[in-house]
């Protein structure tokens, strides 16, 4: 098997070309690892995904699915074996482990480590090559507790509510909106309302299980119960309805345990991707021989890694 960067992820195994979360060539295969429409560009072809991946991003486009495949489950492509395992990313996020007769090879997408209130988070899988992501894969980014942070967000959320002002949260329509909307369902007892986007992919999703209860915005009991004010909002864009109290807008991203955006009432670094601890602790348990380190402090990881006696290097791969 051989993993090459550039203008895409590509791995060559005998005949088989397949692309990773890539879409270089139009009549090319594609393992999409999940519904972040970065990971499918709109020109691929032929995608083989979850089920869960599959309904999100046929809500924003029209896409050509060569096989739907569950976890746990394997399928044969020109003599080489995929099979589908959860990265704990968001819902229906996958990590692939590919095996041909010269080896093994995990492709993990995004992944989180760590246990969410309604995810668990990726185990390692073992193999003999790994490609590995790196957003947060600096020691300058290791996170609280997720029960920490979680508190921290449930208090803001009370004390914005004392206060006779409503509780917003901006963040991705697929993913932290459906942690946030199960964090309020598990420890508080008042609704969740979703802008429209997030409350169509949060339907969608129910199908496979995931029940989380929430009310569309745009909904009568939902303005009526942002008009009552004892509620959550939960938002992929920083868009207000009309209200006579005060709106406070947070975020809820890994940045902010850095970072603090401007023109926001909070920040919480609650992230879908493992932290630098959770990335070195994958790789040293995948007992990869060879390490491929794409996104984020990609270089800075692989350095990290041969540090403690690993064969790690970072992949270039084009936007």
């Amino acid at each position: 098997m051989e993993v090459l960067g550039g203008r895409g992820l590509l791995l060559k195994a005998g005949n088989a070309r397949i692309w990773l979360d890539s879409a270089v060539e139009r009549d090319g295969l594609s393992l999409v690892s999940h519904a972040h429409l970065d990971h499918a560009p709109r020109r691929l072809s032929k995608i083989i995904a979850t089920p869960e991946t599959a309904s999100v991003l046929s809500l924003f486009g029209s896409y050509k699915f060569e096989r739907l495949i569950k976890y746990g489950e394997s399928m044969v492509l020109d003599d080489v074996r995929i099979s589908a395992h959860s990265s704990g990313h968001v819902i229906g996020s996958s990590q692939f482990l590919l095996e041909d007769s010269s080896g093994s090879l995990v492709y993990t997408g995004d992944l989180n480590t760590y246990d969410s209130v309604i995810l668990r988070g990726a185990r390692p899988l073992e193999s003999e090559m790994l490609v590995l992501e790196a957003t947060y894969g600096s020691p300058r980014y290791i996170f609280p507790a997720r029960e920490e942070v979680y508190a921290r967000i449930i208090r803001w959320i009370i004390e914005t509510i004392k206060a006779g002002e409503i509780p917003a949260f901006k963040v991705y329509a697929l993913g932290k909106a459906q942690e946030i909307i199960g964090l309020v369902n598990a420890y508080l007892r008042i609704p969740a309302l979703a802008s429209f986007t997030i409350s169509r992919i949060t339907e969608t999703l129910s199908q496979y299980g995931f029940k989380l209860e929430h009310l569309p915005i745009n909904s009568p009991e939902g303005l009526e119960a942002f008009k009552q004010g004892e509620c959550v909002y939960v938002s992929s864009k920083r868009y207000s309805p009309p209200s006579q109290r005060r709106i406070r807008w947070a975020v809820a991203t890994g940045w902010a345990l850095r970072y603090r955006p401007s023109g926001f009432d909070a920040a919480f670094p609650l992230s879908g991707h493992a932290d630098f601890s959770g990335l070195v602790r994958y790789a040293e348990e995948s007992g990869a021989k060879q390490i491929y380190l794409v996104h984020g402090f990609a270089d800075e990881l692989a350095k990290h890694l041969r540090r403690r006696g690993l064969r790690a290097e970072a992949l270039s791969r084009a936007p």
